[in-house]
């Protein structure tokens, strides 16, 4: 399960993200200060943190500066007041991967987060599942020497699940991965999408190798 730390001194605030984001099956651990957030950091690697700027024992552009300096490159969005421009702009340039102006839609905020970790986990561009060389940039599969084309969809659900190899991910996570937060297709869409795939990259699709089904949950593409 991924690890996020939200830096927050506003309850409400906090309690809502945590509330949030344990419900999107974050493992969320919740710092007030400057100085229980670097604790934090010290103590566990996290794959996301959610900082606000102003805290109440010093600045959260302090906490980004130490951590990038550090060489951790754990992804970074800074929570900013309206009108802090300048302060958006220094989280920026202290190596802030995006950032969110207060008040905002945790809606909005999630799907920030995914295209962050699209960003800075992104797969390695040609994929081999045993006999099947897959090229994810290219758009190709190459199986028994036959060549075929990957839609763009399934291009990016298969990348989606490389993301996460070895881990099933829920149908609800590839809808709002890959389709995008405000598309609403059915739970059909991911299953057609899976179907076509193994068409294409399993040997017997009937009995997939690689793109396996996780009863009562989703897929996984086997490590």
């Amino acid at each position: 399960m991924n690890q996020l730390l939200v830096v927050e001194d506003d309850v409400s605030i906090s309690e809502s993200l945590v509330d949030f984001f344990t419900g999107r099956e974050w493992l969320v651990q919740a710092c007030a200060t400057v100085a229980s957030a670097e604790a934090a950091l010290k103590e566990q690697r996290f794959h996301m943190i959610l900082l606000d700027l102003r805290l109440p024992d010093g600045s959260g552009l302090d906490v980004l500066r130490r951590l990038r300096r550090s060489g951790d490159k754990t992804p970074v969005i800074v929570l900013t007041a309206h009108g802090e421009t300048d302060q958006r702009v220094q989280g920026l340039q202290a190596g802030a991967d995006d950032y969110v102006v207060k008040p905002f839609s945790v809606h909005e905020l999630d799907a920030r987060i995914q295209a962050v970790q699209r960003r800075v986990e992104q797969p390695a561009a040609t994929l081999q599942l045993g006999a099947t060389t897959i090229d994810l940039a290219g758009h190709t599969v190459t199986k028994d020497e036959e060549e075929q084309r990957l839609l763009p969809k399934e291009a990016e659900l298969l990348s989606h699940l490389l993301r996460h190899r070895g881990q099933a991910c829920t149908r609800d996570d590839l809808l709002r991965a890959v389709w995008g937060y405000d598309a609403t297709p059915t739970t059909r869409t991911v299953d057609t999408h899976v179907f076509q795939l193994r068409k294409k990259v399993e040997q017997d699709p009937t009995s997939p190798q690689w793109l396996v089904t996780v009863h009562g949950v989703g897929y996984r593409l086997r490590e």
